[in-house]
């Protein structure tokens, strides 16, 4: 079977995607860091225009307003860097989010390189859910757990900000550092007030002296907050985290329980999915993530000849981000099949 023989019957369609894409939907999903990772030109009142880099997010609004379904690409890709290159894959859009779906994807991951030759290959699998439950169950502040769970997936980002949140840290100076330091949101609120009038500002002008006090004193609660020693050395053991997937409910459930944390059904879905994994080899690395804020699941890749030739995982924020107007359940995949064939593949 060829690849696109096995990906016509995995799907329901085979949209056509035009090669030049709107930049802004790339810029505003995945983050200005993209911009130089992609060719972009400008256009007369269309606003910028980019070569297409991935087909996900051209899918995503193509088929925004329309009924669920499982859809397949193929087609060339360009990217700073590597140029142009041949890319196909499979999304599964608007389906209610569930292990057997994650799973599925996957499968057809695998099934998809063994179409083009490559059955011998390595699946990682990591989970953004199961970090950001385990970080919820320690209780940080919204804002510090918000900054490591879009670190999730950049080893040396995460270990950075932890080591920095197991240190104290300088503290301000002035009255109103003083003032939201001690949480006084009246007192600040005042102060503030009257900086803004001696400022000769209106209370109209910009934000209210409320909203500058509320956002001040959740600043300095977490510029004060220090993770515990244990609280560290939990997140640590948790990213330590590295065992075939079949043994890696049994390996969460321990760490849960030995750092009293409660994960509830997060762990029990992915008790599920691992269980509708059975007979494909996988391993669960509890630090593989990926570095884009609209994944929310299982993310997974596979090697072969020492180099990553296919990924993919779940990515509910994505379609949200995209202006859909109600929440879209998402996963899917992508090969890179010039890493393919140099793999000894033949897509």
């Amino acid at each position: 079977m060829t690849l696109d023989t096995f990906l016509t019957s995995r799907t329901d369609a085979r949209p056509s995607i035009d090669i030049l894409q709107p930049a802004d939907p790339f810029l505003e999903a995945a983050g200005e860091s993209l911009r130089r990772r992609i060719f972009i030109t400008e256009s007369t009142g269309a606003g910028p225009l980019c070569l297409r880099p991935e087909f996900t997010i051209p899918l995503c609004l193509a088929r925004k307003g329309e009924k669920a379904g499982r859809f397949a690409y193929r087609g060339t890709v360009f990217r700073q860097g590597r140029g142009e290159f041949q890319q196909a894959g499979l999304e599964d859009l608007g389906h209610a989010a569930s292990a057997e779906r994650d799973a599925q994807a996957v499968r057809d991951m695998a099934g998809a390189l063994a179409a083009c030759g490559l059955t011998d290959i390595t699946i990682t699998l990591g989970d953004q859910a199961i970090f950001e439950r385990v970080v919820a169950a320690l209780s940080l502040p919204d804002g510090i757990a918000a900054r490591l769970s879009r670190a999730f997936g950049d080893d040396a980002s995460v270990a950075t900000q932890i080591k920095a949140l197991t240190k104290p840290r300088a503290t301000g100076s002035t009255e109103a550092d003083r003032l939201a330091q001690a949480g006084d949101a009246a007192a600040l609120e005042a102060h503030i007030a009257a900086l803004m009038e001696q400022a000769g500002l209106p209370p109209t002008a910009g934000r209210r002296a409320a909203d500058i006090a509320a956002r001040a004193i959740a600043r300095a609660q977490e510029a004060q907050f220090t993770l515990t020693a244990q609280q560290g050395e939990t997140l640590r053991a948790f990213l330590a985290l590295d065992t075939p997937l079949s043994e890696a409910g049994d390996a969460l459930a321990q760490f849960a329980d030995q750092g009293g944390l409660a994960l509830g059904d997060t762990l029990n879905q992915f008790r599920e999915r691992a269980s509708a994994l059975d007979g494909l080899t996988v391993r669960y690395r509890a630090s593989f993530g990926r570095k884009l804020e609209y994944y929310t699941g299982v993310v997974f890749e596979a090697e072969a000849g020492g180099q990553t030739v296919a990924g993919g995982g779940r990515y509910d924020r994505l379609c949200t981000l995209l202006g859909y107007d109600e929440p879209t359940p998402a996963v899917g995949f992508s090969l890179d099949l010039e890493r393919a064939e140099k793999a000894g593949g033949t897509p």
